[in-house]
């Protein structure tokens, strides 16, 4: 499994990539962490796309926000985002 960011992760499947976000909870028989499917994509730069999407997403829906200050809060997720993949091709 790929560790993007934050709790964020991407899981190989046959014909790409599970994009995963960690709960935070845990199988209580097992002890495994539990995660939730955001989707199935082909491509790291999808994987990465969705996770941003996910980011924002979570945020608007958790503050009230004017247009400005949301596209701010995209511009520093997005930079962030490409940061943590420096050098790498995607």
């Amino acid at each position: 499994m790929l560790h993007i960011i934050d709790n964020y992760y991407a899981q190989t499947n046959n014909y790409g990539y599970s994009v995963l976000r960690d709960t935070g909870k845990r199988t209580p028989k097992t002890d495994k962490e539990i995660y939730s499917t955001l989707g199935y994509v082909g491509t790291i730069k999808e994987v990465l796309e969705l996770v941003k999407k996910d980011i924002v997403h979570n945020h608007i829906k958790e503050h009230d926000l004017e247009l400005a200050q949301a596209l701010g809060f995209i511009r520093e997720q997005t930079d962030r985002i490409l940061k943590s993949v420096d050098g790498i091709e995607v």
